[in-house]
């Protein structure tokens, strides 16, 4: 699961003020910059994230910032600290220590939960945003920029907790020679250089077809070239955001590309999946949605995950029948299990499944990583 660990604002928000900083003054702000240049950091609500995710023995991957202007991200930091344009984000000295401040104090929280799977230094980093929230896009901004910017927020965060894995949360646009505006550089992206970072664990890339005026089978492709440049750099790929908004074509294009997934051994994360079953009925549907109730959630839901759960050697997900409720705050009492025994066999390579509840694959990593235990349905090669 992948959820944001951030939501910054403005104390002084001034309704429809460009950039918009953040939502407005809501009780679920982890960052105020105060109007005297201070900043406050609150991550009581993140806790109660945290606390349901180890209840549940969820694994999360936490995004630090967002490259949007929702939920606050980048420009809060750069309207507050000198800058001008959106990019002065990933340059000026005041913003990167404050961004570094920020991460200090959500790693250092919570790099000992269980629910840690992976760092993400942002969502969605570019060289501009939006044109209407946001700053502009500053003049010199290259792929050169942000792929130095990633260089070193990644290594700050493995001087703070070299135990979990760190990734971008790119788009993954990529640097090479193209008309392609995502494969040439053109939103200051460069995967191939980001992915062969020493801090980089895993890459990121999204695919928003209908938003980028791009085809179905165009995505397809695009899962390939990622599949290759993982494989080129020796790291994992996620496959990290995809969506369509057409429900009456949504099972028909989504099983094309989960199959090319499945094919290429790349991970996938669809954007987004929601409820019924909150006391208030649905929760909000930005038109990618799948309701894990409705129809459409058997195939591209659960008989993907048992797909891919098979692929690993695990065992298939039961579709949950129990009434959801967002009412109590969980329990963060863990039931404990015993470490996966190593025996003989194939080896797992870095990263791969050695263990778990209902695990029948090989136990054995690869020299010179050792099977750690993550929660008793899951054991990684680190």
């Amino acid at each position: 699961m992948r959820t944001w660990a951030f939501h910054d604002n403005n104390r002084t928000y001034v309704s429809g003020g460009l950039p918009q900083y953040g939502t407005g003054a809501e009780n679920t702000v982890m960052q105020f910059f105060e109007k005297d240049g201070s900043v406050k950091i609150d991550l009581s609500k993140l806790d109660v994230v945290i606390e349901a995710a180890e209840a549940t023995n969820m694994k999360l991957i936490l995004a630090l910032t967002n490259n949007w202007a929702d939920y606050g991200g980048m420009d809060v930091y750069t309207v507050n600290l000198g800058g001008r344009y959106h990019d002065d984000f990933y340059r000026l000295p005041a913003i990167k220590k404050a961004f570094k401040n920020y991460i200090s104090a959500v790693v250092n929280r919570y790099k000992d939960s269980p629910a840690v799977f992976a760092w993400e230094i942002a969502n969605e980093p570019r060289c501009g945003a939006d044109g209407t929230r946001n700053l502009p896009r500053g003049p010199d901004c290259t792929p050169a920029t942000i792929t130095s910017w990633v260089s070193e927020m990644s290594t700050y965060i493995k001087s703070l907790d070299p135990n979990h894995l760190v990734t971008t949360g790119s788009e993954g646009g990529f640097n090479r020679q193209s008309d392609d505006w995502t494969y040439n550089g053109a939103d200051g992206t460069d995967f191939d250089a980001e992915i062969k970072l020493p801090n980089i664990d895993f890459n990121t890339f999204h695919s928003y077809p209908q938003y980028w005026s791009k085809t179905t089978d165009w995505v397809v492709q695009w899962i390939k070239d990622h599949a290759a440049a993982g494989a080129t750099a020796k790291k994992p790929v996620l496959h990290e955001e995809y969506g369509w908004t057409d429900k009456s074509t949504r099972i028909a294009t989504l099983s094309k590309w989960q199959k090319a997934s499945l094919d290429l051994e790349v991970s996938d994360m669809y954007w987004q999946f929601g409820t019924s079953k909150f006391s208030y009925g649905k929760n909000h549907d930005d038109r990618n949605t799948i309701y894990l109730e409705d129809d459409e959630a058997q195939p591209l839901v659960y008989e993907h995950a048992a797909a891919v759960n098979a692929a690993n050697g695990g065992a298939a997900p039961t579709k949950p029948t129990t009434t959801a409720t967002a009412t109590s705050k969980p329990s963060t009492t863990l039931s404990t299990t015993s470490k996966p025994t190593v025996t003989g066999g194939p080896t797992v390579p870095r990263y791969g499944q050695c263990g778990g509840a209902s695990w029948t694959g090989p136990t054995v990593c690869a020299s010179p990583y050792t099977c750690k235990e993550q929660n008793q349905w899951y054991s990684q090669c680190l």
